[in-house]
């Protein structure tokens, strides 16, 4: 609606009317280096003639984090919302980042309106520093743990020091570097403790290191903790990628009881609506969900979560979904 009424006053030579806006909306870093974070603070302005409230700030991917000044603004004053970007988690080549900001504005006298902003932020990324796998994700029931390397390439690589995680059951083993002929790597070992509360939680481990352009790695951690004898999934995670030509990309999950028996779904939905999520009737030794990403979301990437309440079992299953962007 904003966009419309703007083109038609450009067109007709009238001033265009006064709306909550940002005056620089699309953010073109150009080439940039993945490992650090990339930021980017965007000015939002009211200029309005009444009190603008910002209800919303939605992140097209989980590798967007945000953070907003202030959320009501009255006539004429600004506020600034920052992005990060975790560019561990994207993919070489032109990548294109978006958040909605959802907002309310009341006018003196008049019904309260809504409207949204879009913002973009783009990047062509190449990379020297790299973390294997970017991002790590544990289901289980008992103590488990992964390994990822950390790599760099570069003439002085760097030293991974020291790590914290953002929970008391995630625990991090940094070990020795080794230096290779296609540079340094040095191994990163995440566990996840046998007694850590059942459920799905996001959470995540920061690797400081030596590096004064890199000083930290931020890696996103997905647990779920399964009670002994609840309801798995094959596979555990689904990570998809949209070919050239298609229209959506999808993927079956199966359901089964550890013991063997018959298994039923209540309802399953995903918390980023876009993704459709089926799931079957009846009961069953296996019971399926088809999880669908489509076109206009799977282009770009970014994750969400599938959850999946079971009937007679009780509970519930979080499935990880990521996708990786068209080809």
């Amino acid at each position: 609606m904003n966009t419309l009424i703007l083109l038609s006053a450009l067109a007709t030579g009238q001033p265009a009317p006064a709306t909550f806006h940002s005056p620089a909306p699309v953010a073109a870093k150009g080439d940039v280096k993945a490992g650090p974070p990339l930021l980017h603070t965007f000015d939002l302005t009211n200029a309005t003639a009444g009190t603008v409230t910002i209800t919303k700030v939605e992140a097209g991917c989980g590798c967007l984090r945000q953070a907003l000044a202030t959320e009501v603004l009255p006539a004429g004053e600004k506020t600034k919302l920052a992005l990060e970007v975790n560019t561990l988690t994207q993919p070489d080549g032109p990548n294109r980042w978006q958040a909605t900001v959802s907002y309310k504005v009341e006018l003196p006298g008049a019904p309260a309106q809504t409207g949204t902003l879009l913002l973009q932020l783009t990047a062509t990324l190449s990379r020297e520093i790299s973390v294997t796998p970017p991002q790590v994700a544990f289901s289980a029931a008992g103590e488990v743990s992964k390994e990822l390397v950390v790599g760099d390439k570069r003439a002085k690589p760097l030293t991974v020091l020291k790590a914290a995680s953002s929970a008391a059951h995630l625990t991090v083993e940094i070990g020795q570097v080794a230096n290779g002929a296609v540079g340094r790597t040095q191994p990163v070992t995440i566990k996840l403790a046998a007694n850590a509360p059942t459920g799905h939680r996001d959470e995540s481990v920061i690797l400081y290191t030596d590096d004064a352009d890199c000083p930290e790695l931020r890696i996103p951690v997905r647990v779920l903790k399964r009670a002994a004898g609840a309801v798995t999934a094959t596979p555990e995670n689904v990570s998809v990628r949209l070919a050239a030509g298609q229209t959506e990309v999808s993927t079956l999950v199966q359901l089964r009881s550890p013991d063997g028996k018959a298994v039923s779904i209540a309802g399953a939905e995903s918390d980023l609506p876009a993704v459709q999520v089926k799931c079957s009737t009846g009961s069953g030794p296996v019971a399926t969900v088809r999880i669908t990403v489509p076109e206009t979301v799977a282009a770009q990437p970014g994750r969400c979560t599938v959850r999946v309440r079971m009937n007679d079992q009780g509970g519930e299953v979080s499935i990880p979904v990521s996708w990786a962007g068209k080809k």
